[in-house]
């Protein structure tokens, strides 16, 4: 059995558009107001106040109402410590008995000699300067301000896809045939 076959190849055709992007970006709008701080500043210039009269009144500089006081407290001290030796002398001399010694030799020996001198080096001052500062230094801040504005602008975005097209120039066939062959 003679068959003829006869075949076309299929033909497909794509057609293809890239694809395209653009994209815009404008810049942010930004705004900024500033209030400068200030600074107030008071003063009082500083004064040193030193008082040495303590350390004076030591070395024996005193001013005349604390040297009266003082001569007065002194005068009144030993007047109490005459007295008190006096007392003690005429009861001394109050007591005549038998077998003891003369009271007149005896008082005249011991108040002739002062036993209770005390020797002894003393450095002036023995206290220090009394130092005192006066001053003040007083600042008060304002403190400033910053206002900060800001518009964020989108990006303006345009795409156009990519296409792609596919189609059929030519169909496939297939063409089978019976051909008779005589002889």
């Amino acid at each position: 059995m003679p068959l003829q076959i006869t075949t076309t190849k299929p033909i497909i055709e794509m057609k293809t558009t890239r694809g395209q992007m653009n994209i815009q970006q404008p810049r942010g709008e930004q705004t900024i107001r500033t209030t400068k701080p200030k600074a107030n500043i008071k003063s009082e210039k500083p004064k040193v106040i030193i008082d040495q009269y303590q350390c004076f009144a030591e070395a024996g500089l005193k001013n005349f109402l604390d040297l009266t006081k003082e001569a007065a407290q002194l005068g009144r001290q030993k007047a109490l410590e005459a007295i008190t030796r006096i007392v003690q002398d005429g009861n001394r001399m109050a007591m005549i008995q038998k077998n003891m010694p003369p009271a007149i030799p005896e008082l005249a020996e011991k108040n002739a000699w002062d036993d209770n001198l005390d020797y002894n080096i003393g450095l002036i001052p023995k206290s220090r300067p009394k130092i005192e500062v006066k001053g003040d230094l007083k600042i008060d801040w304002v403190l400033g301000k910053v206002d900060i504005n800001y518009k964020v602008n989108k990006p303006k975005i345009n795409y156009n896809p990519a296409k792609v097209e596919i189609y059929i120039k030519q169909k496939g066939s297939i063409d089978v045939q019976y051909v008779d062959v005589k002889a």
